[in-house]
């Protein structure tokens, strides 16, 4: 991609950028650079706050103004339209689109294309409130302001998040069940994956909601948040999503992230699968109703 060299900028601290920690600030104005390049140019005062020397960590605020030197950066290509992320909500502190499967949040090797692009669109760029695997579809929270973002970092252990998958076989409980053990990263010849015996605590609360030609669909609420926690505590159980290419077989993972729920909002959003895959009607109101039973509480995640 064609590298070009800004010139010395002088740019003015939004209200929506208000708390943001000053290499944050850099980055959403300026996108991702060389590692270490943003500290070095704030440690030898080439970056400065109302015209005073500044520490990386430094909060901004509305109305300060930033010095920001010439630097060499990536021409950016022409932002997506907002029209390449479906929308389930916006106001003016959040968004909440619906993933598409195969979609990084974030680029990286391999992968041009992510969420984080598409969100060029919006000016300041909205920032991701927590993670979803490219693999998985379904909602993601985005912080318009990093006041909200502050807020949602503070009540995270009050939000419920619920996915909807297809695993293989017949499940087994009946009601709520509740999923423990301990995960951690491991080396195999397919490359780094998450299993169980080892790491930190994860607890997934499982319900089957319908079952069909051998496989059953489930609504799992993660009581923590580890990488591929569901995957891995499904197939564990002897139950692997279809189409989990990584812990079962198959291409296509049916793994949705079908809900988010905190005090004062709630989202849905059913996935879009194919043919005998697809959430029946009525599906949505039945999940919303098993996420009002008393069914184990949330840990810290």
């Amino acid at each position: 991609m064609e590298r070009i060299r800004t010139q010395v900028r002088v740019v003015e601290v939004g209200p929506e950028e208000d708390g943001r920690k000053l290499l944050s600030f850099l980055e959403a104005r300026l996108g991702r650079l060389p590692s270490g390049l943003y500290m070095r140019l704030v440690r030898s005062g080439q970056i400065r706050l109302d015209g005073r020397r500044c520490k990386p960590f430094d909060r901004v605020q509305a109305g300060q103004k930033v010095r920001i030197p010439p630097v060499e950066v990536e021409r950016k290509e022409e932002a997506l339209p907002r029209g390449s992320l479906s929308i389930v909500h916006e106001d003016g502190d959040m968004l909440v689109i619906d993933k598409p499967a195969g979609l990084p949040v974030h680029p990286g090797t391999g992968w041009t294309d992510s969420v984080h692009g598409r969100l060029d669109a919006w000016q300041p760029r909205p920032i991701p409130v927590h993670r979803l695997d490219r693999d998985t579809s379904g909602l993601l929270l985005c912080a318009k302001t990093h006041r909200f973002l502050r807020s949602m970092h503070s009540v995270w252990h009050t939000v419920t998040k619920a996915y909807v998958c297809w695993v293989e076989g017949l499940w087994p409980h009946g009601s709520w069940h509740t999923v423990i053990s301990e995960l951690g990263k491991t080396g195999t010849p397919r490359g780094e994956r998450m299993c169980s015996g080892h790491g930190r605590r994860a607890v997934s609360h499982v319900h089957p909601l319908r079952k069909k030609d051998g496989r059953t669909l489930l609504v799992v609420v993660l009581g923590t948040g580890r990488t591929h926690q569901i995957r891995v505590h499904l197939a564990d159980s002897g139950h692997p999503i279809v189409g989990d290419a990584k812990y079962g077989r198959g291409q296509g993972l049916l793994l949705h992230a079908a809900a988010l729920r905190w005090p004062g909002h709630s989202f849905s959003a059913l996935p879009e699968w194919p043919g005998p895959f697809a959430p029946e009607r009525g599906c949505e109101e039945e999940i919303f109703s098993l996420l009002a039973e008393n069914f184990p509480g949330r840990e810290d995640i």
